[in-house]
């Protein structure tokens, strides 16, 4: 019984990573503006400018109002991301121990993928104001990039599946 409750506590986590990296590249792909690393693109860079829109030429008028757009969520986003940052940690916790609670495993995941969502929402809201605030030829900059990106990312992935 003891090695069945083993499997099934393995079998549970990994359906649990699988449910949540889907939602974790979509967030990230969502409001990542230039192939920021976790905390700048929660964080932002010193000036509150994630590195693509440096090379954008902005205005001393769009760099303070995209840094100003990226701190009212820093608060917030840093919240969300330490509540799923705890629900992975209390998830790892139990299954370290070999322990099984049904109930606060679904709680836990459910939290987390909620989290998430509600994460890239914000990412989604941000990056469609911050790019309110480009002119057209500064948004067609940051769409050729991000298609590049995508095509890099794409690439790599395919590198590692053959």
């Amino acid at each position: 019984m003891k090695f069945r409750n083993h499997i099934l506590t393995a079998f549970l986590a990994a359906s649990s990573i699988a449910l949540v990296v889907p939602l974790t590249t979509q967030a990230r792909s969502m409001g990542d503006m230039g192939g920021c690393d976790r905390l700048h693109a929660m964080q932002g860079e010193r000036d509150g400018l994630p590195p693509m829109m440096k090379r954008l030429n902005l205005t001393d008028e769009q760099k303070d109002k995209i840094s100003q757009l990226r701190k009212q969520d820093a608060g917030l986003m840093a919240e969300k991301f330490k509540a799923m940052r705890d629900a992975r940690s209390q998830l790892h916790e139990m299954q370290s121990k070999g322990e099984y609670d049904e109930a606060k495993v679904k709680v836990l995941t459910e939290q987390g993928a909620q989290t998430m969502a509600e994460m890239g929402q914000m990412r989604a809201r941000q990056h469609h104001e911050v790019m309110q605030i480009l002119t057209p030829d500064q948004r067609k900059q940051v769409a050729e990039k991000r298609e590049r990106m995508m095509k890099h990312r794409d690439k790599r992935h395919e590198n590692r599946q053959g």
